[in-house]
């Protein structure tokens, strides 16, 4: 059938219903035991535009309004609708890429945002899957995928801490999702921005650190799951959360402040009933929540054993970039001189110290367990520039002489 043929049939429709017949035709064009050819990608292409986003009318020329809110909402049900009901991997994440794979405008990174952020409030197992092969696609640290975490973690992780149960258990339903998520996020805090130091909001420590903690191979789900992509399409290498989880716990003791855990609004109460002889008497005892301190330490240990875990059986290891563990040395190297320009000795500082030790603990798991890919000797000649630590000094040491 050609493109006009088609275009025919689906004017026979009114939005939403051409939204969803268009999806079914998208299908017929792209799934195939063979590579869909250039002309059948540029027909879905314009199918999509036409049809789906309305971003373009019948001669092609775009449209300045396209979809009103109460059509985007329909549109992200017709393709939550065909997402969950769609059985074949690799047919669900040919059409979502097809859908999303081109951003070449800001309405569909709403869209897909808004889609995503109900797939979480709903435990969406079908569409957070497809969404992390998206995320893995297009690179957890590219711009648009930067975009949709964030409004995520506006719509989840900021006020709204009564679902934490929820958001805990995706680690299990969703792990590549959680894995690409977390990966993405550590590319958005614990980072110095022109002087601010941007930390993640408690809630959103609190999820990762439980996801992290009670699920050891997370942090590899990606890798572990390669997704099933388009017949013809190049996969794109899973970059794993750690390293970026190691530059929070090693930065956490230099660049968050410990006075704000003091400032925190008391814990909430919890009542407790004491039956007594003529009445019963309601008492009210604080519950305890760990602070942010106690939760990077936690998060630290988590990612500790996840090191363990990511240990290689066979071929190259692929769990952390050296590159990207060296670059915690220029962010240290920064505090520590401003440490000695007030004229404090570095061996004395606790939260540097602390720091070093953290990054000496990762670094000796992570080499000891087979993690590290890139180049050794660069990362262990960039942590020997670091302040004196004892710990780093003898890890250091021990592997430049196995080199």
């Amino acid at each position: 059938m050609s493109l006009s043929d088609l275009k025919h049939t689906l004017r026979k429709y009114e939005f939403p219903a051409s939204a969803k017949e268009a999806i079914l035709k998208i299908e017929q064009l792209l799934i195939g035991r063979s590579a869909p050819t250039s002309k059948q990608l540029d027909i879905a292409m314009d199918i999509t535009s036409e049809f789906i986003f309305c971003e373009t009318d019948r001669r092609g020329t775009r449209r300045g309004s396209g979809l009103n809110p109460l059509q985007e909402l329909q549109l992200i049900d017709i393709i939550s609708d065909y997402l969950t009901a769609c059985t074949n991997e690799t047919t669900k994440n040919t059409i979502f890429l097809s859908l999303f794979g081109s951003m070449e405008s800001q309405r569909k990174l709403k869209i897909l945002s808004i889609l995503a952020s109900m797939a979480v409030s709903a435990s969406c197992t079908p569409v957070l899957l497809a969404v992390g092969v998206w995320l893995q696609q297009m690179g957890c640290s590219s711009s648009h995928s930067l975009q949709l975490v964030e409004n995520v973690i506006q719509d989840h992780f900021f006020l709204n801490t009564s679902n934490q149960n929820s958001l805990k258990s995706l680690a299990t339903t969703a792990p590549q999702f959680v894995c690409s998520f977390i990966t993405a996020v550590t590319e958005l805090y614990v980072h110095d921005v022109q002087g601010n130091k941007k930390m993640p909001p408690k809630n959103l420590l609190e999820v990762i650190t439980s996801w992290v903690y009670t699920n050891p191979t997370l942090c590899m789900s990606a890798q572990l799951n390669p997704p099933a992509l388009p017949v013809g399409a190049i996969p794109m290498a899973a970059v794993t959360p750690l390293a970026g989880l190691i530059h929070w716990c090693a930065l956490a003791p230099l660049y968050f402040d410990e006075s704000i855990d003091l400032e925190e609004e008391a814990p909430p109460l919890k009542k407790i009933k004491v039956e007594g002889e003529k009445h019963t008497i309601i008492k009210t005892l604080p519950t305890k929540s760990m602070n942010m301190s106690e939760l990077y330490i936690k998060l630290h240990l988590a990612v500790l054993h996840s090191l363990r875990v990511g240990r290689r059986t066979h071929g190259p290891p692929t769990a952390v970039n050296g590159q990207h563990l060296a670059a915690l040395t220029p962010l240290v190297q920064t505090y520590a001189h401003q440490l000695l320009k007030r004229g404090v000795k570095l061996q004395t500082d606790s939260k540097l110290q602390d720091c070093l030790d953290r990054i000496g603990q990762a670094v000796q798991v992570a080499l000891a367990n087979g993690c590290v890919y890139g180049n050794i000797s660069n990362l262990l000649a960039a942590l020997d520039t670091l302040p004196e630590n004892r710990l780093l000094r003898i890890i250091i040491k021990k592997h430049q002489q196995s080199i």
